[in-house]
């Protein structure tokens, strides 16, 4: 009796765990658009054979040739953030902790990476996770710093400036805060967002707004005026994209891309499908001079 007791809580623990970090890898293309919405996409490229078996994901660019990501390689059972070069095709593991580190993303001071870190993860004991908001420098073994230690819930960031950054709030539903570093006073503006957010060359917050279960809209928040206006209604079911210079937003679903310019145009444009390069579900994007990185989760 003892052993099959042993022997479901140790398959209900490898559910849990694949539940919470699914297969996923991460692929480069070359992207060359114009502006009146074509799009090529060429030499493909899968950045993370060497864990083919684990997961990778949420990927940003440090420069055009260097990029971050968060990886869970077996046997361990934490995240960590490795750097990836393209161009020498190496890699360089930036976090080595007990606990887990995800989302990382260049400082504005280009000398840090700033992640979410989970200081206490949830179990159906404790449910409620820790999670801050932390900057480690950019190498191996470099200081750590708790950037808001009050606040515990966070679950994603991005940056406006050196002084500012955003917040998404696990919560229910989910909060979108703006807090200055220095005061570290949020201010929640708006509830009931998703997980991407990023920033425009005016500073302005980029967000998707889930206004209702299918009601799913791309906005931009203008943190002087602290008004929101719609850019774009998301793909039916899509909440991740990326910003394409020239005003340009893509997103992904199932195999496919597509975008739109929100200034001329209504509808979004299927502009490539890559199921030719299995790829089947389209989460994560990032974008840095002609290079697109995406995740595709395989389960």
């Amino acid at each position: 009796m003892k052993t099959s007791i042993f022997v479901i809580v140790v398959l209900w623990c490898i559910q849990l765990a694949s539940a919470q970090a699914p297969l996923s890898q991460i692929y480069l293309f070359d992207l060359q658009t114009s502006t009146s919405g074509t799009c090529g996409i060429y030499h493909p490229r899968l950045l993370t054979g060497f864990n083919k078996s684990g997961y990778n994901n949420q990927p940003s660019f440090i420069n055009e040739n260097e990029i971050l990501i968060t990886s869970l390689i077996p046997p361990s059972n934490q995240t960590d953030i490795y750097s990836l070069n393209i161009l020498t095709n190496t890699k360089q593991q930036i976090t080595n902790t007990i606990l887990s580190e995800y989302s990382p993303t260049l400082t504005p001071d280009k000398n840090h990476i700033s992640c979410i870190r989970v200081d206490k993860s949830s179990t159906t004991i404790q449910p409620n996770a820790i999670q801050r908001l932390y900057t480690y420098e950019l190498k191996p073994k470099g200081k750590v710093s708790s950037l808001i230690s009050d606040i515990k819930n966070i679950g994603y960031h991005t940056w406006l400036n050196d002084k500012d950054v955003a917040l998404f709030l696990v919560n229910k539903p989910s909060q979108l805060a703006l807090v200055a570093i220095n005061s570290k006073d949020p201010l929640i503006f708006t509830s009931d967002v998703g997980r991407c957010m990023t920033h425009d060359d005016k500073g302005h917050l980029i967000y998707v707004h889930k206004i209702t279960e299918t009601d799913w809209y791309i906005k931009d928040y203008d943190p002087i005026l602290q008004k929101a206006t719609i850019l774009a209604e998301t793909i039916s079911g899509s909440e991740d994209f990326v910003l394409i210079p020239g005003g340009q937003i893509m997103m992904g679903k199932g195999s496919k891309l597509f975008m739109i310019s929100p200034a001329t145009q209504k509808t979004w444009t299927e502009v490539a499908d890559l199921s030719y390069y299995g790829i089947q579900s389209i989460t994560r994007l990032a974008f840095k001079g002609n290079h697109l990185v995406l995740v595709n989760q395989s389960r």
